[in-house]
């Protein structure tokens, strides 16, 4: 019985002990606190937000390789209307089957542009608006709206002007339809158009065979339509091959038709070599002519 009693004695001591430490401890040990003031700051406090990254343009838009071709949209500062919806003028009709009517009547797909005629369906006007066209402007705009109200439902249509350093398209790179809203709109765009600057044949030609319709074929015929160009010596000479190698790679199946208004003798010869080269044909407009 005294051994069970001193040993009771030391426990209880024992655990008085341990319980007065632990107390002392707690009393020891800092609490974490910040001041309200403090918590506040921070969540009223806006984030930091890194400054995005800007990429430097690249130099040298213009280079290119020896031998290769500029784009006309890195030479010339284009021009397109605004207010087209171009999705909608290019799509065919919902009713309408290619080269028929209502009555199943085949529509004869003829197109004539001073005194220049063709059976296409597709056709891109490539016209110079350039300083020396000045004259005859008036009479160039008249003959393009005639040969356009021409056109049927079911063909196809682009308008091109160069000149100026600049392209005046009516349309966004794709072949549009003949319907009569077409036609109105691209009548406004003509008489918009006015003849200034110097002429840029090449660059012209480049973008007049890269133009398509909704299934990315090029246009049947380009009309091209000029008074003479300006080339040097060395350019006028390799000015033939280089639209044939042009028409080779993009539009090899289309035909151009080229107008020459009172060209020089060297000019003609180039509307000839371009017109025979592609399967087309070359017409000479004199004053008082068609």
């Amino acid at each position: 019985m005294v051994s069970i009693a001193v040993h009771l004695i030391v426990l209880t001591a024992f655990g008085v002990v341990k319980f007065s430490q632990s107390q002392t401890r707690g009393k020891q040990r800092p609490t974490p606190m910040a001041k309200v003031s403090q918590i506040k700051k921070l969540i009223q406090a806006n984030p930091v937000i890194p400054k995005p990254k800007i990429k430097k343009s690249v130099k040298g838009q213009f280079a290119r390789k020896p031998g290769g071709l500029l784009s006309a949209s890195q030479i010339f500062d284009t021009a397109k209307p605004n207010s087209q919806n171009w999705v909608d003028l290019a799509k065919p009709a919902a009713s309408q089957r290619a080269s028929s009517l209502a009555g199943s009547r085949i529509l004869p797909h003829k197109i004539e542009f001073f005194g220049s005629f063709a059976e296409q369906r597709k056709v891109c006007y490539l016209v110079d608006c350039s300083g020396s066209m000045q004259g005859v402007f008036g009479r160039v705009r008249k003959k393009l709206k005639e040969s356009i109200a021409g056109l049927q439902p079911d063909q196809y249509f682009y308008i091109i002007f160069f000149g100026g350093d600049r392209l005046f398209e009516f349309g966004n790179g794709q072949l549009l339809r003949a319907t009569q809203k077409t036609k109105s709109a691209a009548y406004d765009f003509i008489d918009l158009v006015q003849p200034a600057g110097q002429t840029n044949a090449l660059a012209a030609l480049e973008r007049a065979v890269q133009i398509r319709d909704r299934r990315g074929l090029s246009p049947s015929i380009v009309y091209f339509l000029t008074d003479g160009f300006e080339l040097t010596t060395e350019d006028a000479q390799r000015f033939p091959q280089k639209i044939a190698n042009l028409q080779k790679r993009f539009a090899p199946m289309t035909r151009i038709n080229t107008i020459g208004f009172w060209p020089q003798g060297n000019d003609r010869k180039m509307l000839e070599a371009i017109a025979r080269q592609s399967g087309g044909e070359f017409v000479f407009v004199a004053d008082g002519d068609t």
